[in-house]
């Protein structure tokens, strides 16, 4: 189902209504929200359903084990089972082809031929956050962050919840299963911005990062031997831009249904690309994953005090680039990015041992941040672009001025600065905004909803999925 399409707004709007009728019933609205999550899983494919029950009770009956642990060495067995049953799971969707390949290339090297044979897997969709998710439960309970264990119905619904059961946000379990315990009623405040909020996304996905892609990005990594260098940076710019309003979007949409419902999703997004470093871009972008991997990877990695600091940067962010797919462009992509923020910290621990720490002002300011989203949109190549051989003759045309195509029509121009007067404007224009959208009155806000949910009916550029879908 297409969370963009009509057919995703009939769903939304039936569960919606059967909602509002078990309004003072509370178990029954539970069990809706999880029949209709299920449902909606299984209309993209209905083996899907079998990973997310899978990873529903392996997790579920690992927290019970937690709770009901009489010492530390079986809570701590109970969450190894748990990681580890997890991430096999994870393991042999994402990853079973390209570590298969790793071993067959180094026992072909030694004389053995092909050990691991080439599985046809189809990738869930989600699953990455599904796995994430999940891990989150039996961790809580161990850490204290929750005071006892959820029941089966709510920690199903904390694992399936339609709105951001595709991409996220990654929430904890700690942050959403207290939600549950409560009935939960939407005010006429919190309908009107989740409705903004979906309206929000939609324009970013649809009108902005699908035009990005037909006009600009599309055809440049299909053929950029065609385009003329000027045309290929517009392009990768235009990428940059198109990925993150296609997350962004998609988050937005998530956070506004759940707002219908009475539910609260973290924020996912804060300008990444007026970071002023490399470290300052991840705690900026996709916020609840970079999270995850600081909260349970980093951090445990760090209390060994055996490893120097920059080596655990360098895992996290191998870790990180791995999460997004299974090829040596995401492991690349994770060294380029670690690299780039272990230098930082080293920077900046000397200049505090000093006592004169970097702050940026003014003009420098607005370089260093140039600087850094320049940095943050070729590192983008690697996202791209098929493979590294792929994104090394890429980037060669960049630095190679070439004739060429330069066909950047209207609407191409019009959603690239578009993309970017929606980054750059100030935060606080956008607020402004969206205080004002959701402060009108009902009749109103409907005309504009539908004048919206029109304008992107009849602009729409096809494209269908989301990027990080795939991941």
């Amino acid at each position: 189902m297409d969370i963009t399409g009509f057919g995703y707004l009939v769903f939304l709007t039936a569960v919606l209504a059967v909602h509002r009728l078990l309004q003072g019933r509370h178990g029954a609205q539970k069990l809706l929200l999880t029949a209709a999550s299920y449902y909606f899983y299984a209309t993209i494919d209905w083996r899907f359903c079998g990973l997310l029950l899978a990873l529903t009770a392996i997790n579920y009956v690992a927290g019970n084990a937690v709770f009901q642990g009489k010492d530390a060495g079986t809570q701590k067995r109970a969450i190894t089972g748990a990681v580890v049953l997890s991430l096999s799971l994870l393991g042999y969707f994402k990853y079973l082809n390209f570590f298969g390949t790793m071993v067959n290339s180094l026992s072909d090297w030694l004389g053995m031929g092909s050990l691991v044979p080439f599985v046809q897997i189809l990738l869930p969709v989600g699953i990455s956050f599904l796995t994430f998710q999940a891990i989150t439960y039996p961790v809580a309970l161990y850490a204290g962050r929750l005071a006892r264990p959820a029941s089966l119905l709510d920690f199903s619904l904390f694992m399936a919840f339609f709105p951001r059961l595709l991409s996220g946000p990654i929430v904890t379990a700690e942050y959403f299963l207290p939600q549950l315990a409560t009935p939960r009623v939407a005010t006429q405040a919190q309908q009107f911005e989740g409705l903004a909020l979906i309206m929000r996304g939609i324009v970013k996905k649809v009108l902005i990062a699908d035009t990005l892609g037909v006009c600009l990005v599309d055809p440049a990594f299909a053929r950029p031997g065609d385009f003329s260098t000027g045309f290929l940076w517009l392009a990768l710019f235009g990428y940059s831009f198109q990925v993150y309003l296609d997350l962004s979007g998609y988050t937005d949409m998530a956070r506004g249904a759940a707002a219908l419902f009475g539910y609260r999703l973290p924020v996912n997004f804060n300008r990444p690309y007026l970071a002023t470093s490399i470290a300052n871009f991840w705690q900026r972008w996709h916020i609840t994953m970079s999270s995850f991997f600081r909260n349970y990877l980093y951090e445990p990695l760090s209390k060994w005090h055996v490893v120097p600091t920059y080596v655990n940067l360098l895992i996290v962010f191998v870790a990180i680039g791995l999460w997004h797919g299974a090829g040596w462009k995401f492991v690349v992509y994770g060294l380029l990015h670690g690299s780039m923020v272990a230098i930082g910290h080293h920077r900046d621990m000397v200049r505090a041992r000093r006592g004169a720490p970097l702050v940026y002002r003014g003009r420098r300011l607005a370089l260093q941040v140039a600087f850094i989203f320049v940095v943050v949109v070729l590192t983008r190549l690697l996202f791209r672009s098929t493979d590294l051989a792929a994104a090394g003759d890429y980037m060669l045309r960049l630095v190679q001025p070439a004739a060429g195509q330069f066909p950047l029509s209207v609407a191409g121009l019009l959603a690239l600065a578009a993309a970017a007067g929606l980054h750059f404007t100030p935060v606080h224009w956008r607020d402004r905004f969206m205080a004002y959208v959701t402060a009108q009155p009902a009749w109103l806000f409907g005309v504009g909803l539908v004048a919206t949910l029109y304008m992107v009916a009849a602009m729409t550029r096809g494209q269908g999925g989301f990027i990080y879908f795939q991941f």
